[in-house]
């Protein structure tokens, strides 16, 4: 059993034998419902021609759309229990030696351009900054992703 939550109003699904397809009913789940059962595909026929249908089917055998439903992900901290889901590291630190080293990179291979560019003095300088500002928000960018492990 996957504990899901309703993304969107979704109308409840009834199977039709005689079409081999199913049928939208009246009753609607409002968003934001929380159930749990399983997915599952199931062959039908879709305009006379076989369909695959992707459902989410209640324990209690409600019947919703797949896409209507998205996975109920639990955020696990240091205090979390074996049925969280997710499990979410932070990084460690604010300024790391992977800043320090694309920095230097970006700042030699800056200067290096603007030398084979025909630019001298300053303006070789004011490239290499530039090249070594724009190498620190890549580092930023890389070092503040958080990793995520998830259980299956």
């Amino acid at each position: 059993m996957k504990p899901v939550i309703v993304v969107e109003n979704s109308p409840i699904l009834t199977a039709n034998a005689e079409h081999k397809n199913f049928t939208e009913t009246d009753k609607i789940i409002p968003a934001g419902t929380n159930l749990e059962g399983e997915f599952k595909q199931i062959i039908g026929v879709r305009r006379g021609k076989p369909f695959t249908y992707r459902l989410f089917i209640d324990k209690d055998g409600i019947i919703v759309y797949e896409k209507n439903v998205k996975m109920n992900e639990m955020k696990m901290n240091l205090t979390g229990t074996e049925n969280d889901r997710t499990i979410t590291l932070p990084s460690a630190q604010k300024f790391s030696t992977t800043h320090a080293v694309v920095s230097v990179i970006a700042g030699v291979l800056g200067y290096a351009v603007a030398k084979k560019m025909g630019k001298t003095g300053k303006t070789a300088m004011l490239i290499a900054g530039g090249s070594a500002i724009a190498g620190y928000m890549v580092a930023n960018y890389m070092v503040n992703r958080n990793i995520t492990i998830e259980k299956k």
